[in-house]
């Protein structure tokens, strides 16, 4: 419809929808590589701290952290606590 002045009802500008560029932006904009890439980070992030959380609270059967009795009875052997028969007898328990 056209008025007396040669004008249209529809104007030549975007519109505020899914019109020519007005709701589009986001997903046909200069901001598409960005949202990827901030989703890409999120993800490795999320992903990050479950790992981290798993590492954290791993215990091995006794309910210690893996490798504590070990260690622990590797040192008192080291430091002479211990004579080398009973470390392989205790060794052989920790299997």
């Amino acid at each position: 419809m056209a008025t007396g002045t040669g004008t249209t009802l529809a104007p030549d500008r975007p519109t505020l929808g899914y019109g020519r560029e007005g709701g589009q932006m986001m997903w046909h904009g200069p901001m598409m590589g960005w949202m990827w890439i901030w989703s890409l980070l999120g993800l490795v992030v999320l992903v990050g701290l479950v790992w981290l959380v798993f590492r954290l609270t791993e215990r091995d059967r006794a309910g210690n952290a893996p490798g504590t009795a070990r260690r622990i009875l590797d040192e008192r052997y080291a430091r002479g606590e211990i004579d080398e028969e009973e470390y392989r007898r205790r060794r052989a328990g920790l299997a």
